[in-house]
């Protein structure tokens, strides 16, 4: 399994609201990608920073999915007033206490 990690950040007040109807927004078309497994969004609100983590069954999948997520994300950045940060892949070594 891989994960790819956007990191964001802004100097709004309300990123936790945001970040929340950002992956509402997000959710039905990540779906859509082959070898898509899940997502979890890490919010710190009183810093301003936020972590979109998307979950692929192997590197080819995450691969595939690239160009597709590049757009999304950058619209969705520009859309929320937010900059994007950092956006980074891994290997996933290790899952504990999820189904």
């Amino acid at each position: 399994m891989f994960a790819n990690i956007t990191s964001v950040k802004t100097e709004r007040t309300d990123l936790d609201e945001g970040a929340q109807m950002a992956a509402d927004a997000l959710l039905p078309w990540v779906r859509q990608f082959d070898g898509y497994r899940g997502m979890i969004v890490l919010s710190n609100g009183e810093k301003g920073m936020a972590r979109f983590v998307t979950f692929w069954e192997d590197k080819d999948a995450l691969e595939r999915s690239e160009r597709g997520r590049m757009q999304v994300r950058e619209q969705m950045a520009k859309t929320a007033g937010v900059e994007i940060d950092d956006v980074q892949a891994y290997a996933v070594l290790l899952v504990d206490g999820f189904e």
